[in-house]
């Protein structure tokens, strides 16, 4: 083959302008730190360095944000149950002092007091929030535990389920009517024992028929018997009197006593189903939709009690629950059973009320006949007063137990956030660790040994100064020089 000047003078361009490139190259990287500028330089490299990016940008967002936020959520609910756990031990303390104390009228109102406003705290810590999301009502986020204000036009139907563990058995007083004085038969004060159970609220409006369901799964309803106090003691009667059949419900007080037949079923396995309405909340009172199986009336919107878990993302293929429900630990049997104190240290306080009106009457008249039958009233109300303090102590006895048992569900739940809180602080760990990992392998992967490169532009420039050099004697020799 011919080879001509020309051939060797484009074949020494071509390889300068190569050595160019390879020098222009090297210099990019140095300055830029970077193996590659575009994909198509090296396509491993490329494809490495979208999946190591997607890792640490999926590492950075669960060490930076998942877990931080996880842990505030879980530290939180950790100070909320521990303010509620103080509250129930300032409970049990009074239910042990109120054993064998309290014994003025002055101390029992005193002590009333301080019951309701414990009862009041115990579920305003429930209404804790984290930057404006309310912690224990699961899902409904935006909604507190409790209504914040009165509302009288609300309007609820609720259903509740019992079984026989949610019976109690107690002690109500058919007491004395002091609105006339009258010949007073003691006989007529009874201290009588019912089964009870004690639906959420008290002040219901209406109930429906009540489904049993036994042991075998059978279904019967009842249509409970409505005693109202107030039309009841208008009438110089009192509600607690005998259950025969069937049960009988208060709705002041949201009681429902239970014959012994429908008791002795529910013992052998049977449950029953209420269903009642509601108008009107308080200040305090419970949210029914973070509860239980209920209908808003008043917007029509229906509800299903349902476990609602917030789980949060806190490492490859890991969830952890941040959240504890209301349902589960702030129950309304903790206010359901304050109550039962309350209107036992209420009933001694209504019964010492008796006795002094009484001696007021007895001291405003010299009527022999009169006095005689203040006489029977005063010895009657002395009779319900030795009821009244014989079932505050039960109920202060029996609550210990009862708020040592809720103790127990809030400290369990302690100990589960706690574990909960170590999961976090090891992930964290591990995804410090990863989080270097990682960048070690993405540097590695895409960022240049910075003196080797050096290296690499020095000799890449004595190439192409070389290249220069030899193309120079080339181009100057042509064939005119040898004629």
């Amino acid at each position: 083959m011919r080879i001509t000047s020309g051939i060797m003078m484009n074949n020494s361009l071509f390889s300068i302008n190569n050595n160019k490139v390879l020098m222009d190259s090297i210099n990019t990287q140095l300055n830029t730190q970077k193996k590659i500028q575009r994909p198509s330089e090296d396509p491993i490299v490329a494809i490495r360095a979208l999946r190591l990016r997607t890792t640490y940008a999926e590492v950075c967002q669960y060490l930076e944000k998942n877990v931080p936020d996880a842990r505030s959520w879980i530290n939180c609910t950790n100070d909320a149950l521990d303010s509620i756990n103080e509250v129930l031990t300032e409970i049990t303390y009074y239910c042990n002092q109120g054993v064998n104390d309290y014994n003025t009228p002055a101390e029992r109102k005193t002590l009333k007091e301080t019951l309701e406003q414990l009862k009041y705290q115990i579920y305003a810590d429930g209404d804790a929030d984290l930057s404006g999301r309310t912690l224990f009502t699961g899902y409904k986020t935006d909604s507190t535990l409790t209504f914040k204000h009165d509302d009288p036009d609300k309007r609820y139907s609720i259903k509740q389920t019992f079984s026989a563990s949610d019976v109690d058995d107690m002690k109500r007083i058919a007491g004395l009517n002091t609105d006339t004085i009258h010949t007073a038969d003691q006989r007529n004060i009874t201290n009588n024992s019912f089964h009870v159970i004690k639906v959420a609220y008290d002040d219901i409006d209406t109930i429906g028929t009540i489904t049993l369901t036994n042991a075998t799964g059978a279904t019967s309803t009842i249509t409970p018997q409505i005693r109202s106090k107030e039309a009841y003691e208008a009438a110089g009667n009192s509600v607690y009197t005998t259950v025969s059949s069937g049960a009988v419900f208060v709705p002041e007080t949201g009681e429902l006593l239970l014959s012994d037949t429908l008791f002795e079923t529910m013992t052998n396995g049977g449950t029953i189903d209420v269903t009642y309405e509601k108008e009107g909340f308080e200040r305090g009172d419970l949210r029914p939709e973070h509860y239980f199986d209920c209908t808003d009336m008043t917007e029509g919107i229906d509800y299903i009690s349902a476990d609602q878990q917030i789980n949060y993302t806190i490492n490859f293929n890991q969830t952890i629950k941040i959240n504890t429900q209301a349902k589960d630990v702030l129950k309304h049997d903790m206010g359901r059973d304050l109550d039962e104190i309350i209107y036992s240290v209420q009933a001694a306080l209504d019964a010492q009320t008796k006795i002094d009106k009484i001696n007021i009457q007895k001291n405003a008249t010299t009527d022999a006949a009169v006095i005689a039958q203040l006489d029977s009233m005063l010895i009657a109300a002395e009779l319900e007063l030795a009821y009244a303090e014989e079932n505050m102590g039960k109920a202060f006895s029996t609550s210990i137990t009862k708020y040592q048992e809720h103790q127990q569900v809030l400290n369990d739940e302690l100990a589960d956030l706690g574990a909960r809180l170590v999961r976090l602080d090891l992930n964290e760990q591990r995804l410090s660790t990863q989080k270097l990992n990682v960048e070690n392998q993405k540097s590695a992967n895409e960022e240049i040994d910075v003196a080797a490169t050096a290296v690499k532009l020095n000799s890449a420039s004595n190439v192409y100064d070389a290249s220069l050099m030899a193309a120079a004697k080339i181009v100057q020799n042509s064939l005119l020089d040898f004629l």
